[in-house]
């Protein structure tokens, strides 16, 4: 339990949440799952964006289908799929509207969205964060965002295990439990406890994830977002500049003006992306993510369906000499 609860209190300090609306649980995707499944009824209108994660999209397409939700994705008109906090506003305001989701970052581009802004402009209308992209790549505050809720993976920026995510609930926002059961409190009742986190972690919480989890939490706190980011940053760029000498290499979703996080997409011509992949594992050691990455409708704008790209992530224990060997690679397939 102590470990538990100061794995939450450093995830909480990280992301700016309250440590008792702070829970933990299988990862982004169930908590995803879990608020949808406390808050759409049928009939009931979501506005999303052309840039989610399959986390998102599949699940709410099941609702539209199942539930008889009305669906609307907004297609950002910027060269990289952004929706402006405009675009949301203006269809949020069309007609009455039960939930906002959006991604924090594409996780195609990397492009951030500007989720604070929409979240403050169509309150009181609940904005859910999908943060898997962002989460200690990119400083966040949740309790400046003005949104509802806030997930994301425990194995992606945060650095921890895998099998381990977080939700942080607004303080007027609430939802029922997905799953109900033990909680090592209010043994004496046949109910759901009623406070938070014990209400929503029913079952034997994953503590080795949640040790994980703090403990990179707190790594990253030790060494800042922001510091973390910048470094990184530098890198990217540094990528983009060597890509670019290439002959055949496109880069998609670019654009060195929008706030982003550090990864890029590309694709070579006349490459297969999964055959080149390969052949960077294979020949030179360098993994990288080719294909749709559980996000085709982003791709779809991107007009990069159905191939895909090659995807490229930057973390903070990657040096300038893993930059030079890529950039180096990709000359080699060229020549």
């Amino acid at each position: 339990s102590r470990v538990v609860e100061g794995a939450r209190e450093d995830v909480a300090a990280l992301l700016g949440g309250d440590p008792e609306r702070t829970v933990l649980g299988p990862g982004a995707t169930f908590w995803i799952n879990a608020i949808l499944a406390s808050k759409l009824n049928a009939g009931d209108r979501v506005v999303t964006t052309a840039l989610e994660h399959n986390a998102v999209m599949r699940p709410l397409r099941w609702y539209e289908e199942k539930r008889r939700i009305k669906l609307v994705t907004v297609n950002g008109r910027s060269s990289d799929g952004v929706p402006s906090a405009d675009e949301i506003v203006n269809t949020v305001a069309h007609a009455p509207t039960s939930l906002v989701i959006m991604t924090h970052a594409s996780n195609v581009t990397g492009a951030v969205l500007p989720v604070a802004e929409v979240a403050k402009a169509v309150s009181p209308v609940p904005v859910l964060v999908d943060a898997a992209q962002t989460a200690g790549s990119l400083a966040i505050d949740f309790g400046e965002m003005g949104a509802a809720a806030l997930v994301a993976s425990g194995h992606k920026g945060l650095l921890g295990p895998t099998g381990v995510g977080v939700l942080l609930l607004a303080p007027w926002f609430d939802i029922e439990p997905l799953v109900r059961g033990g909680t090592g409190s209010r043994s004496e009742s046949v109910k759901m406890p009623e406070h938070l986190p014990d209400r929503l972690e029913a079952g034997t919480v994953n503590s080795a994830g949640a040790a994980g989890l703090g403990a990179s939490c707190a790594w990253i706190r030790d060494r800042t977002v922001e510091a973390i980011h910048q470094r990184g940053r530098r890198l990217l760029e540094h990528l983009v500049e060597g890509l670019k000498e290439v002959p055949g290499v496109f880069l998609h979703g670019w654009n060195a003006n929008q706030p982003r996080v550090n990864i890029l997409s590309f694709t070579m011509r006349s490459k297969d992306n999964g055959e080149l992949a390969a052949w960077l594992d294979r020949e030179h050691g360098i993994m990288v993510r080719a294909g749709l990455h559980c996000a085709p409708a982003a791709h779809q704008r991107l007009e990069t369906f159905p191939n895909g790209t090659i995807r490229v992530g930057i973390g903070p224990f990657n040096t300038e000499s893993d930059i030079d060997a890529l950039i180096a690679a990709i000359n080699d397939a060229y020549e």
